[in-house]
């Protein structure tokens, strides 16, 4: 390798030329990557987009009256809406066009930034690469559509990084930018606690006066955002509340009907190909037994769904742990693949659990960064912001962009350890050591991916 490529990859790089390497790689795929329309939960988003304008293109929030999604995901798709409106272009080269965007703030901007202020130290451009080469390779699909995942966790990972910097201005941003993201994925409201943490650490030795300037200039942030969304909820639905009401108005509110699935079933791939339209479900045979036995065969409440957590602990800690392999265990690149292959384990399965090995292996090896103050950069504070989100996701229905954030941590963390890590230093015993539980986990991936597939369900999962 030339000396002078060797340093550009051993030491970070600005964010304008990350920025433009995601947004080349991206802007040539998107284009040639065959999707050739807008389905299901992308095609609903594409549609709400619309709802904010009357007959005579009188435009409001308030004419906004969904009680399943927040505004905010909706709103931000009106502008490439109005573009394809005026150009004739078709709706999937808008959501397209998004998603490049997303795609560069997330791989460009966010995930870095957010690294090096939890961690204290920045990605070197080589380990950089690797990163975007990963994601790429697991995740390249999702930014055809008019999803709110990837969006959400750029957000998230956002307010994170705008949190840790000093100034007013800064705590402003982080607040609208984590109310943004619990609006767009209500689920991330779950990343309160750790966010919270966030900024008390990096509060800390301000004084009382600064510290509290601070948390107003947060919550001045979160109300921008917020505020249209209370505003919603009380004119058309007499809800007085800042959060998204998260239901379809139907008997059980989204989530509940999620635990529901979540227990009668471990896995889900939405799906367009014709022999399986819509999407495949794989059985869980010993909770949907469990779950029969439940009074109406179903959870009405929450409080029901606590009591049976309390006479069964084991059987959900196991069928969450359960869903957190089959969240991590990618099969399809997109979230709508046009082809079932013959479902299970295959060769890019096994590459993506040594990369998942591989990150926990140095997530659990290195110590924060010496470079980001004197208390440290409290990176235990951002894994709970991004993986309390992840651990409200386990009991349900699980799809695998459900654990977006932790599958995209690891990553990142296999990255940096496969770059920094000098396998041919090593003494002989760890090399065999590390060789040994590397085969342990394919084996144990290739046989736990294959066990589900062979629960495969026909037909749809049960409307409640």
């Amino acid at each position: 390798m030339p000396a002078a490529a060797a340093r550009a990859l051993a030491q970070p790089w600005p964010w304008p030329w990350r920025c433009a390497v995601v947004l080349a790689l991206y802007a040539a795929y998107l284009p040639l990557s065959g999707a050739d329309r807008l389905p299901f939960d992308a095609g609903e988003y594409w549609g709400l987009a619309a709802t904010f304008f009357k007959p005579g293109l009188r435009f409001s929030l308030l004419h906004y009256s969904v009680m399943l999604r927040g505004y905010l995901g909706p709103l931000l798709l009106v502008p490439v809406r109005a573009l394809c409106y005026a150009t004739g272009w078709p709706a999937l080269a808008g959501a397209q066009l998004m998603g490049l965007g997303w795609a560069v703030l997330l791989f460009g901007v966010a995930g870095p930034a957010a690294w090096a202020a939890a961690t204290g130290r920045a990605l070197h451009g080589g380990a950089w690469l690797l990163v975007v080469a990963l994601g790429f390779a697991f995740w390249r699909g999702h930014f055809n559509y008019s999803l709110q995942d990837a969006p959400a966790l750029t957000l998230l990972l956002l307010a994170l990084a705008a949190g840790a910097r000093p100034g007013w201005r800064w705590a402003v941003l982080g607040g609208l930018l984590l109310a943004a993201a619990i609006n767009l994925r209500p689920v991330y409201v779950a990343c309160a606690p750790g966010a919270a943490g966030w900024l008390w650490w990096h509060t800390c030795g301000l004084g009382w006066g600064p510290a509290a300037r601070r948390w107003a200039a947060v919550a001045a942030g979160a109300a921008l955002v917020l505020a249209p969304q209370v505003a919603i909820n009380y004119c058309h639905f007499g809800k007085l509340t800042p959060l998204v009401l998260a239901t379809d108005d139907g008997r059980l509110p989204i989530y509940l009907k999620q635990l529901n699935w979540g227990t009668a079933f471990q896995r889900y791939e939405s799906s367009l190909d014709p022999a399986h339209y819509g999407g495949v479900a794989f059985a869980d045979a010993a909770g949907a037994r469990q779950l029969r036995a439940v009074p109406g065969s179903m959870f009405g409440s929450y409080a029901e769904y606590v009591g049976f957590v309390g006479r069964h602990p084991l059987a959900v800690a196991g069928r969450c742990a359960r869903h957190l392999f089959n969240g991590l265990d990618v099969w399809y690149p997109t979230p709508y693949p046009s082809h079932l292959r013959p479902l299970g384990p295959g060769p890019w399965q096994l590459l993506n659990y040594a990369v998942l090995a591989l990150g926990l292996a140095h997530i659990l090896r290195r110590r924060p960064g010496p470079h980001a103050g004197p208390r440290g950069p409290g990176a235990g504070w951002a894994v709970l912001a991004l993986g309390l989100p992840v651990a409200l996701a386990l009991p349900t229905l699980v799809e695998c962009r459900y654990l977006l954030p932790l599958h995209l941590l690891l990553l990142t963390a296999a990255a940096e350890g496969a770059w920094s890590w000098r396998w041919w230093a090593a003494s002989r015993w760890r090399q065999a050591v590390a060789l040994v539980v590397l085969a342990a986990v394919l084996w144990g991936g290739w046989q736990l991916a294959a066990a589900t597939a062979a629960q495969l369900q026909p037909g749809d999962v049960p409307a409640y």
